[in-house]
């Protein structure tokens, strides 16, 4: 039923496409030939009637480059699909990127993707469009091309841009893009003459402009100007009322508002300022699929008023935004250096001296040390392994106490430069790697790991909320699961959001939270919050209630009250403890700089993940390697 009910909505929406076009068509033929008749009258006044066949022969010019030029174009579109479109708007195909905000956009198409269910596209940036925008293209999954601006990378921040984006899988999800391809070829058709004069007149990459070739474009152009008009009105009779219900769709993906709602507003404040424009000369023919084209006028646009979509987004008319550049200085590296080996590190406590970082392994390096801890067997060599992935890097005390615990083992040192020598994004699945394989050892083993871990991180007279927090971890999986965990999970609150938590789930969220708060996404400083944790903390909890005093000073819990929470937050169901996981990811993103978690940040969530039992989200997945 339902696939028909879209079969039959698809068969209205196309027929509704032909009945315009053919109702324009016949206007533009109808309006060249009037005023052909006039031009030919004012150029020969004395003349009696028209000249044989003059009005035939204009209309099957007409209809010779309107129709094709649609057939041509529907063919070029059905071989080439979105990623035509894509080249055409000087596109450039985002794979396996080294910059950062590149590296973001990736990530944040594959997490909409998983949010909405829909195939991945092609990923391309607009690299000379300086506007914030976007449109995706393409005929079916194989072939989609989801185009983003520079100027939307570069003006963005990571809530904003998952906004943009889930706005345009919105229009995958309700099956717009049929339509929008045999939209642009129609438009292409009746476009063509005015389109190519366009090109004429562009100035060329270093913006040098030849006379010559402006003036034949402004001739063709002034030609086309009717089969301009005639496009852009069958794109604003058929393509301006889907955009409410694919950001209504971007709402769902991202469950904020804020996201797309922030876009809108920036384009408006850019459209105020008469900036922001697309820089395509043909950018036109594509209006339908932008997010949004301001350029033109209320009658001929192409999509809804952005006050109204505000509106409808944000429960009200909020005032335009400006969108200056993200600032990146300090952004991550795509391969960040490890610490220092373990070589050097023996070296500094020998001298009482912190380790310097020297330069990071090569990739053979890397891969050989995780091959020899991969092939570990002994249980003694396995627990030594998880003791030195517990240590912090530089740590002199933690270091002399380890070796103390390694005497007499034959590979010890080996293990410890092996550990040192990882990647900083391997530590983490390495750690749980080991853990799962001795959590089935002997209880008394398993208590001895746990506690020589304890003496281990207190081994500097003081234990760090990170520490802390490896500890918690290894002690959860260390723990008897058999007989502590369910044989079912619980099925309650499902449907639940965050809003929903009663009064003691929302006190033990307060208090976990306001415990990462100490090192997510900063860490602390001399017992002081960086101002990005406080953000990050007021954040998730805003998604939790509508209270808006509520501030980690004075609620940062000891380790009792630790304890205390997690075990209420471990309590929650399994449906909602995914969506507070997910809550402190994203923030974390959306207050990091560039939207790039550190690895101390991205390890924390990830080790919170595994205590509270919950499944990473794609943000936090991405993060590490898939081997």
């Amino acid at each position: 039923m339902k696939f028909r009910q879209h079969q039959e909505q698809a068969q209205a929406q196309t027929f509704k496409l032909f009945a315009w076009f053919a109702v324009l068509l016949a206007g533009l033929v109808v309006a060249v030939n009037v005023l052909l008749a006039l031009a030919y009258k004012l150029l020969m006044p004395l003349s009696h009637g028209y000249p044989a066949l003059f009005f035939e022969t204009n209309s099957g010019v007409i209809l010779l480059f309107v129709l094709g030029g649609c057939l041509i174009e529907t063919q070029r579109l059905r071989e080439g699909g979105g990623q035509r479109v894509a080249h055409w708007m000087h596109g450039r195909l985002v794979k396996d990127p080294d910059d950062a905000l590149e590296r973001r956009l990736l990530n944040v198409v594959d997490e909409m993707a998983m949010a909405s269910g829909q195939t991945v596209p092609h990923v391309y940036v607009l690299t000379r469009e300086d506007a914030i925008n976007a449109f995706v293209a393409g005929w079916s999954p194989e072939d989609y091309a989801l185009c983003v601006t520079r100027g939307a990378l570069d003006r963005l921040t990571r809530a904003e841009l998952q906004g943009l984006v889930a706005h345009e899988f919105g229009h995958l999800k309700e099956e717009d893009l049929p339509m929008a391809m045999r939209l642009l070829a129609l438009v292409w058709g009746l476009s063509l003459v005015h389109g190519y004069g366009q090109t004429l007149m562009s100035p060329d990459d270093n913006g040098h402009v030849n006379p010559v070739r402006w003036v034949v474009g402004l001739v063709f152009s002034a030609v086309g100007w009717l089969g301009w008009g005639a496009g852009r009105l069958l794109q604003a009779a058929v393509a301006r009322q889907r955009e409410f219900l694919a950001d209504a769709n971007a709402i769902q993906f991202t469950r904020t508002r804020d996201g797309l709602g922030n876009v809108l507003r920036k384009i408006w404040f850019d459209q105020q300022m008469l900036a922001g424009q697309m820089r395509h000369p043909q950018a036109d023919m594509v209006a339908s699929l932008l997010l949004h084209q301001s350029r033109l006028s209320r009658c001929l646009a192409t999509h809804p008023r952005l006050p109204e979509r505000i509106r409808r987004i944000c429960g009200a008319v909020l005032s335009p935004m400006p969108a200056p550049l993200l600032r990146l200085e300090k952004a991550e590296p795509r391969r960040p250096p490890p610490t220092a080996p373990g070589a050097m590190l023996a070296a500094a406590a020998a001298s009482g001296l912190h380790a310097e970082a020297t330069k990071p392994p090569a990739p053979a390096e890397d891969a050989d040390a995780l091959g020899r801890l991969r092939r570990l067997a002994g249980p003694r060599e396995k627990r030594m392994a998880v003791l030195a992935l517990m240590m912090s890097a530089g740590n002199c005390d933690e270091h002399k106490l380890w070796l103390k615990l390694a005497e007499g083992l034959t590979h010890g040192q080996q293990i410890l430069e092996d550990v040192q020598g990882l990647r900083p994004e391997r530590l983490v699945p390495e750690f749980e790697r080991l853990c799962k394989s001795i959590a089935n050892d002997p209880i008394s083993d398993r208590r001895a790991l746990v506690e020589a871990a304890r003496d281990l991180l207190k081994a500097d007279g003081r234990v760090s909320p990170r520490d802390r927090l490896w500890w918690l971890t290894l002690r959860h999986q260390m723990s008897d699961k058999k007989s502590s965990r369910p044989f079912m999970r619980p099925v309650t609150g499902q449907g639940r959001e965050l809003i929903d938590l009663q009064e003691d789930e929302l006190a033990h969220v307060i208090a976990l939270s306001a415990y990462l708060a100490r090192f997510v996404p900063e860490p602390e400083m001399q017992g002081l919050l960086a101002a990005t944790s406080r953000a990050w903390y007021a954040r998730v909890i805003a998604r939790c209630t509508h209270l808006q005093d509520l501030k980690p000073d004075g609620k940062i819990p000891d380790a009792d009250a630790l304890m205390h929470a997690l075990a209420g937050v471990q309590e929650l169901s399994w449906m909602i403890r995914p969506v507070l996981l997910r809550a402190w990811v994203e923030e974390a993103l959306n207050h990091s700089t560039g939207g790039l978690m550190s690895n101390d940040t991205a390890n924390a969530l990830r080790l919170m993940a595994g205590l509270i039992d919950s499944p990473m989200p794609p943000a936090l997945a991405s993060h590490y390697p898939r081997d």
